[in-house]
């Protein structure tokens, strides 16, 4: 009988002490990102952050002074009349598209966390005549920024501006005043910011965004962590355009623990220069494998690689803010991300 209850306390005993380990292994496991796919139930959280997003739109407008033959260079570029040298001057527009996410409303004040390409075009700029194939000194055409608009699907028309940026790391924020900023108008990205720099080789990412317009949810694994020791790493997504700013999530631990780790910054291109029919109307379909007689245009046609992603690290982003801290809170945008 004695013996029994001895084997009984000492099962009791090695039972409390595996299960005691048990439980400090999985503690240890639940600061870190996981590589696994969600083993539970996380489409409120992906919803409720999905709300958070809105397309962002840029059109910018440019004054286009064409030359012919020029003899324009940079350094005698104030001595000519550019509008009299020109043999065609137009308006051009140039379009870009993106995702932000709302990360703070500071009374009517509401801004966006994006990327600075879609939204940042230069002022001025210069193409040069190609001679053998090689860029000349020659000026064959002069773009001069006349005016840019940004807007958004959020209400009240969605104008925004360009509130503070950073063209080198591709980070911006973007806002504008509100009449109504009731919560359900402008629901705000509410989670945690995380550490890229403690993502792994395989981490399991969520990316949301608006590829072609369209606002979707797509995963990824990440690749390179922290290759510039800055936080920034690759990601295996297919990523369109539109993703550029989209929010890329980790689960820390179990799910659903989401944590930004960044934000979409750019896919490879491929430019491919082509020679096309010039029919400025688009109505007339030519059939393929006939010749053509006419003028002809070159156009550029740019092509994106799937499965490869540059994401801006959460680090970067925090740096960003903190920069700007000052800047932010004069022009009326409180952001409390820590």
């Amino acid at each position: 009988m004695k013996t029994s209850l001895l084997l009984i306390i000492f099962s009791a005993i090695v039972f409390i002490s595996c299960s005691s380990l048990e439980t400090s292994q999985n503690d240890a496991i639940v600061d870190e990102y996981t590589t696994i796919f969600p083993n539970k139930e996380v489409a409120i959280e992906l919803e409720e952050i999905s709300n958070s997003l809105k397309l962002i739109n840029n059109l910018t407008f440019y004054k286009a002074y064409i030359y012919s033959d020029s003899t324009i260079t940079d350094e005698n570029l104030d001595d000519f009349d550019l509008h009299q040298k020109a043999i065609s001057v137009n308006t051009i527009s140039k379009t870009s598209s993106g995702t932000g996410a709302i990360i703070s409303v500071s009374g009517n004040n509401v801004a966006l966390l994006t990327v600075a390409h879609i939204i940042s075009y230069p002022d001025t700029i210069i193409s040069y005549f190609t001679i053998t194939g090689k860029q000349s000194k020659y000026i064959e055409s002069i773009l001069y920024k006349e005016r840019q608009k940004i807007y958004s699907d959020l209400p009240e028309g969605g104008m925004l501006k360009i509130i503070a940026i950073d063209d080198k790391n591709d980070i911006a924020i973007v806002g504008n005043k509100f009449n109504d900023v009731r919560p359900n108008r402008f629901p705000i990205f509410n989670f945690n910011f995380g550490n890229a720099k403690e993502l792994k080789w395989g981490s399991f990412v969520y990316i949301l965004g608006f590829p072609m317009h369209n606002k979707m949810v797509t995963s990824g694994i990440v690749s390179n962590p922290n290759y510039d020791n800055t936080g920034n790493f690759l990601v295996d997504a297919l990523i369109n355009r539109g993703s550029s700013g989209g929010l890329v999530l980790a689960i820390r631990g179990a799910a659903p623990n989401f944590e930004l780790v960044g934000i979409v910054s750019s896919v490879p291109a491929e430019k491919r220069f082509v020679l096309t029919p010039n029919n400025p109307t688009r109505d007339i379909n030519f059939l393929p494998g006939t010749q053509y007689i006419g003028e002809m245009t070159v156009e550029q046609l740019d092509g994106i690689k799937y499965g490869i992603g540059r994401i801006v690290s959460s680090e970067k982003v925090l740096e960003f803010i903190k920069k700007n801290e000052s800047s932010l809170y004069k022009q009326g945008y409180i952001l409390n991300l820590d």
